[in-house]
Order: structure tokens, then sequence, then C-alpha cells
């Protein structure tokens, strides 16, 4: 009898203990980063910055496309309003030319946006992120020292999708709509890609991001595959900061808009303040 009441209080204390473990298991081990995000990506996620999160991104890319070839420096600042809401700043530093002749500089357009994350439920993350350009950038000027026609105003309304698959690997998808008001023609943009984590500071990421006319005629497609690697992790994790870099190579597939084949290159370093408590 007392053999049977020892177990019974031993399988009701194990079992008492048992259930706080695994919500505390859970909160204390997080998963590692696997999103696909921007930069060094084109397509974004649906992640903010977090409760008065900053993140300041500084950016260098090349594209190459035929004999002409492009090189922007970007500064791009993000705050976090709350857990799901992020307020964006962005303006590039732009290098065009051809290979062989001289380069034109100049500062790109501004960009503004407000990322929501309205669903973040069982690693499922939905976010809209409408987004707007200004007609404030240098325009390029032709032989004759005349400039050339900018791209305009424009305004461009996404959708981010990202769910995360056995922690170590993330899906996502993103669709599009860019206007150009203007009347320089319009673009909708669809985008899937994958992110894996390699250990808790790594992660490797592939994309193919695709803008098409309204008619869905393709106008340029892109496979990219990028690496995000977090500098001196042990350190920061004891600070308010975070510090990753990044880097990424795209090449377009298929037919393109404008007959040339287009080689993309992108490297760059984030600073980011983490989110307050």
């Amino acid at each position: 009898m007392l053999r049977r009441i020892l177990a019974t209080t031993l399988a009701i204390a194990c079992l008492t203990l048992a259930r706080p473990l695994a919500p505390v298991v859970l909160a204390e081990e997080e998963a590692p980063e696997s999103a696909v995000s921007s930069p060094p990506m084109e397509m974004d996620d649906p992640g903010t910055p977090g409760k008065r999160g900053i993140e300041v991104n500084f950016v260098g890319s090349h594209i190459r496309a035929g004999l002409g070839r492009s090189y922007e420096s970007l500064l791009d600042a993000n705050y976090g309003i709350g857990d799901r809401i992020q307020l964006k700043y962005e303006r590039p530093y732009v290098s065009e030319g051809e290979s062989g002749s001289s380069f034109q500089h100049g500062l790109g357009a501004t960009e503004i946006g407000v990322k929501w994350r309205f669903i973040d439920h069982n690693g499922l993350e939905i976010a809209a992120y409408p987004q707007y350009t200004f007609d404030d950038g240098f325009a390029i000027k032709d032989e004759n020292n005349v400039p050339e026609p900018t791209e305009g105003r424009v305004g461009y309304l996404p959708l981010l999708f990202s769910k995360q698959i056995h922690e170590v690997y993330t899906g996502a998808m993103n669709l599009g709509y860019r206007r150009n008001f203007e009347n320089l023609g319009d673009d909708v943009t669809m985008a899937l890609g994958g992110g894996r984590a390699i250990g808790e500071y790594q992660r490797v990421l592939l994309e193919v991001f695709s803008e098409r006319d309204t008619d869905l005629r393709n106008r340029q497609t892109d496979v990219r595959l990028g690496y995000v690697w977090s500098m001196f992790p042990k350190t920061m994790e004891h600070s308010h900061y975070e510090v990753p870099m990044y880097a990424s190579l795209g090449h377009s597939v298929g037919h393109t808009e404008s007959g040339e084949l287009t080689t993309s290159f992108c490297f760059g370093i984030s600073i980011i303040r983490k989110p307050a408590e």
C-alpha cells in the first residue's frame, strides 16, 4: 500500500514539474535567424526592428548590363514603433555610365515606407509594406548635355509572407504592385525565396525575383544567392547592438526588357540597436 502511495505521489510530482518545463525551454531556446531579408536580397521579410529598435544599413552594389555599369552606395535607416510597425527612410548615391566612358554621379531618389506585420502566429508572418519614391534624384544627361527623363514619382505596395520551417529553414514570398504616377508604366513584382540558418550566427539565402508588366509579361527575372553573418556575436550578446554583414550575387534569367543579361553584386553592413524591453 505504501509503495503504491509513493508511486502515485512521485507520478503527480513529475507531472507537476514537467508541465512548466516545455514553455520555459522554448522561451530560452530561440531558433536561429533564417529570414530572407533585404539587404542583401531584393525581396523583403515581415520582420521589424521591434519597440524603439533601430536598424541602419550601409550597402554598396554594382550592376552590370551589357556595356552599362551602375554603382550605388545606399543609406537605409529603419525605426521600430511597437513590436509590429517599422518606418523606413533610404537614399542612394548613384554612379552610372558605360564601360570605357565617363560616369555621371549624384544622389538618387528618396524612398520612404511603413511596414506593418499584421499576422504573427506559429512561425507564419505576413506584412504590408507601402512605399513612396520621390522624384528628387539627379538626372542623367545625354551627349548634348540634355537631362534624360527620370522614373518620376512611384508608389509601391508589396505583401510580404514568411514561414519558419523546422527551426533552421524559412520560406518566403513577396507579391507587389508598383504604380508610376508619371504614367511611365506600372509593374507587378513576384518573388519566392528560402533561407537556412548555419549555426547560430550565419544564414544562406536564395531567391527568384521577377518584375513584370501589368499583363504579366516578363520585364526581368533574377536569381540571387545571399549570405549573412554576425560580427563579434559573443561580444554583442552582452550589448545593446548587433553588427551583421552580408553579401549577395544575382544574375538575370531568360528574356529581359533591355535585351541585356544583368549581373548584380551587393555587399554591406548593418548597425542594429536592439529593441527596448
